[in-house]
C-alpha cells in the first residue's frame, strides 16, 4: 500500500491544473490538463470526467494512467503513477455531480468521477537535494 506524505498532499492541492498521462491500447500517449483532480485521502485521488476526448478513450482501454503537478516557482515536482476506475452512479459519482455544479463557471455534467488508487509516488523537492 503506498501512501502519499502530508507535504505531498498539501503540495498537490494547492497547483492547478494537474497533468495526467493516458495511453491506448497500443501505446500511443496522452497528456491533459485536470482541474478538479485531487486527493481524496492519502492512496486516492479523484477527478471529474467532463469533457470528451482521448483521456477517456484511453482509461476503456488501459486504467494505467500517471498524473503530475509542476511548480516551477520552487523547484518541486510530484508524479503519482496508478490506476483509474471511472465511476457513472453512486455516492462519489453524485458528490463530485455536486461539486461541479456548485463552480462558479457553468460546466457540462460530468460523465464520471474517476478514482485513482495510487502506486507510486514520486516527490522532487529540489531544494532539499
Amino acid at each position: 500500500m503506498v501512501k502519499m506524505s502530508k507535504e505531498a498532499k498539501e503540495f498537490i492541492g494547492r497547483i492547478r491544473p494537474a497533468y495526467l498521462a493516458t495511453a491506448s491500447k497500443d501505446g500511443t500517449p496522452n497528456i491533459a490538463p485536470k482541474g478538479s483532480l485531487t486527493a481524496i485521502d492519502d492512496e486516492t485521488l479523484l477527478y471529474a470526467d467532463i469533457l470528451p476526448g482521448k483521456t477517456r478513450t484511453n482509461l476503456k482501454e488501459n486504467p494505467k494512467v500517471a498524473v503530475s503537478w509542476v511548480d516551477p516557482a520552487v523547484f518541486r515536482a510530484v508524479q503519482i503513477k496508478g490506476t483509474a476506475t471511472p465511476l457513472s452512479s453512486g455516492k462519489v459519482y453524485e458528490e463530485t455531480c455536486k461539486k461541479i455544479a456548485a463552480l462558479p463557471m457553468k460546466l457540462p455534467k460530468p460523465k464520471a468521477a474517476v478514482l485513482i488508487k495510487i502506486e507510486e509516488i514520486f516527490d522532487t523537492d529540489l531544494l532539499k537535494q
